[in-house]
């Protein structure tokens, strides 16, 4: 059966990848029915029909599937499926070794071993003709064969290079200029794949300034293409990218670290997407330690800050001041600079909360705790209207409280962070129910009980307390089952006729709406749960043989019942 054709080579090659990792779970094949679940970014059922050797239906429960399309988890069933139906002859599985991807180390090396086979059957001159017609055909292979070759510290072409990540991309965003969702991951890989075999052979041959000046342009490129990035490949390669960075770093010598250093400057101008900037200004910021890189980096960041001052944006302008501040002055303090110039510079940007923090901390380690508390209430004031401030302002003046044993302002400072700026925190909760005996405790909890937030989810207290009875009345008031499943364990050994109905409430609200068989799946999956309650399996039959009188013509319905 061919059911390849059903799929595109990306979709495929994913797929391929999934089944190799080992990610098909409980694989089950029955009355021409496949089933089994695929390991993921979540964890995806799979559902395939067959009829007379051919896919009458497939279902996967993974968004992509949802929406009509033929997924990489239903091919990496049927890779799973082909392998079980055990067709494979010595010459079949030598050839699905040779002609299929390999991903894993484990597939790599055995199709390594085949390859080599292979090639030990050719003879020299059969190698050298191929080998020379593969490379005047592909400039990238030829690339990587010249690079390979010349072991010696010479400039290789980075030209070459440029030209095959730019193709890649014009071959990838096509007319629309656009990389879309389901290629990204393609692209990122090709590039990646470039960095792996060329840029690492450059980096372990000494030709250092060679691969900066690759994976600077392969970095650029990426910056300035529009692309769907959902999953996050950009991110894996500027993490990928920025290693090679400090290693090259490591390695260079000054007179090459000075070029890198003037050409990351040059390029925090604005020309690339913000994301891909921030990696350049990172590496600024955190290498070229030595002492000659000192007052550029000072003036760099006072010039990030004069260019942040000028932006018109209320919101922006404080983000951008803030970010270079501290870093100018945590730049400042590395110098050894004076007290006196570090505490100047610090009063000149401390209306960022972020300079403002740096400041706190600072006099947190030199035990000023007067004027952090000083610094504290003015961030409180400024910052009034962010909640994250507010509480992280607070917790530090508890703390400074605890440390200079002002009893009373800590006990008052832990009320205003229980009732008002950290609501829900249950350590802050503990903290300040410790500060009293356990009979003062039972009347103060009433107190923090009606003093919480009209919207405060009050079953965790309850919980905290063993106030079951009132923790049951909150998950039977609740909507859905998500108090439910967060407080059965501790409810259903002394109220399970109550979680029961509440059980049953909610499955017959999902009964009424008719589904895919993923609801159905969902709904016996509850059933399941309930059965391991105390009254539960009784129910569950009962509800079972309703529903299948009054269900009966819901044949997926029916199908998942079955499988109580």
């Amino acid at each position: 059966m061919n059911w390849k054709k059903l799929f595109s080579k990306t979709i495929l090659d994913r797929g391929y990848e999934y089944y190799c990792d080992g990610a098909v779970e409980d694989f089950y094949f029955s009355d021409n029915v496949i089933n089994a679940a695929v390991a993921g970014s979540e964890d995806y059922e799979v559902e395939i029909v067959l009829s007379e050797n051919k896919i009458e239906d497939m279902y996967c429960s993974c968004p992509y599937a949802l929406d009509g399309n033929n997924c990489k988890h239903m091919a990496a069933v049927l890779y799973v499926w082909d392998k079980s139906a055990d067709n494979n002859s010595a010459e079949q599985n030598m050839s699905d070794i040779l002609f299929k991807p390999a991903y894993t180390v484990h597939s790599r090396t055995v199709k390594r071993a085949e390859v080599e086979k292979l090639i030990a059957e050719a003879t020299a001159e059969d190698v050298r003709s191929f080998l020379a017609e593969i490379l005047t055909d592909n400039e990238k292979l030829c690339l990587r064969f010249y690079n390979i070759v010349n072991k010696e510290y010479k400039k290789t072409d980075v030209q070459g290079y440029f030209r095959q990540v730019d193709l890649i991309t014009r071959q990838y965003a096509g007319r629309d200029d656009f990389i879309n969702y389901h290629d990204a991951y393609d692209y990122i890989m090709e590039l990646e794949e470039i960095i792996d075999n060329d840029v690492r052979q450059m980096i372990d041959n000494g030709n250092y300034m060679s691969a900066f000046g690759i994976i600077n342009h392969i970095w650029v490129v990426v910056g300035t293409v529009d692309i769907d990035d959902s999953d996050g490949e950009i991110g894996m390669l500027g993490n990928d990218i920025y290693s090679l960075w400090s290693e090259i770093l490591e390695k260079a010598v000054p007179d090459d670290k000075r070029k890198m250093f003037e050409w990351f400057i040059a390029h925090t101008d604005g020309s690339v997407a913000d994301y891909v900037e921030e990696y350049f200004e990172h590496i600024i910021t955190e290498a070229f330690n030595e002492k000659e890189f000192e007052q550029d980096k000072l003036e760099f960041f006072r010039s990030k800050i004069y260019k942040s001052e000028q932006l018109e944006c209320d919101w922006s302008r404080q983000y951008a001041v803030g970010k270079w501040a501290v870093r100018y002055l945590n730049m400042l303090a590395q110098t050894n600079s004076s007290d006196e110039l570090i505490e100047k510079e610090m009063k000149k940007y401390c209306q960022s909360s972020d300079v403002r923090k740096l400041y706190i901390d600072i006099c947190l380690r030199k035990k000023d705790y007067d004027k952090a508390i000083r610094l504290l209430d003015e961030g409180l004031k400024a910052d009034k209207d962010s909640c994250g401030l507010v509480s992280e302002y607070s917790n530090k003046k508890k703390e400074i409280y605890l440390i200079t044993g002002d009893k009373d302002a800590y006990i008052k400072q832990l009320w205003s962070l229980v009732l008002e700026h950290n609501v829900g925190n249950m350590d802050l909760y503990r903290e300040l129910k410790a500060q009293y005996t356990e009979e003062d405790w039972r009347k103060l909890r009433e107190r923090v009980f009606k003093g919480l937030p009209q919207h405060t989810e009050i079953a965790k207290y309850y919980h905290e307390e063993k106030l079951y009875d009132r923790l049951l009345e909150c998950v039977l008031k609740s909507f859905g089952l998500y108090m439910l499943d967060r407080y059965e364990k501790v409810l259903k050994k002394e109220y399970p006729e109550q979680l029961l109905g509440k059980y049953k409430s909610e499955l017959d609200k999902m009964a009424r709406t008719t589904g895919n068989r993923k609801h159905y799946a969902d709904m016996v999956a509850i059933m399941r749960r309930m059965k391991k309650i105390m009254g539960g399996a009784k129910l569950v039959e009962q509800i079972a043989a309703e529903w299948r009188e009054k269900y009966r013509n819901r044949p997926a319905m029916m199908d998942e019942l079955s499988k109580l």
